[in-house]
């Protein structure tokens, strides 16, 4: 028996372990992706709208355009639209800084912090709801599944 014909083998095995974990994870991603966008639209939140009122919260309730367009990751013209819906919708408020009129300010409203709130009770309690149907070993096979994928992409 060839040796280099059994590692191979063992390659090509481990090669399609990784293919179909990689394609599992692509398609937990999307599945949860869109469970979550489906959430949000029930509140009339767009995903990038969410995630600018909650960095919004993060850092205290109000922030310049520019630090919240790097939290986000988005760039300023992009940053510019969402901000503009969010206050057609009275989420947020905008102003130029008293002392630096080249700086906008963008805080939150009260609505906005409590559409966050919301916003996060209806994900956390779907996220419930798909953790509760799986099995108890399962639970924790996933849960410290999860927990090393995260550590290695934190890496």
């Amino acid at each position: 028996m060839n040796p280099t014909n059994g590692n191979a083998a063992r390659n090509d095995t481990a090669d399609q372990i990784n293919a179909d974990l990689r394609d599992s994870l692509v398609r937990l991603n999307w599945l949860q992706h869109r469970r979550f966008a489906q959430e949000l639209s029930g509140l009339k939140l767009t995903v990038p709208q969410f995630f600018t009122l909650s960095t919004l919260v993060n850092l205290g309730g109000k922030s310049t355009m520019g630090q919240l367009a790097k939290a986000t990751h988005q760039v300023s013209a992009t940053m510019t639209g969402i901000i503009d819906r969010l206050v057609r919708d009275e989420l947020v408020d905008r102003r130029r800084d008293d002392g630096d009129r080249r700086t906008v300010l963008v805080s939150i409203t009260p609505a906005g912090q409590d559409l966050v709130e919301n916003a996060w009770d209806r994900t956390l309690k779907s996220l419930d709801d798909v953790v509760l149907n799986m099995n108890s070993d399962d639970r924790v096979t996933a849960s410290r599944f999860v927990d090393s994928l995260v550590a290695v992409m934190e890496d």
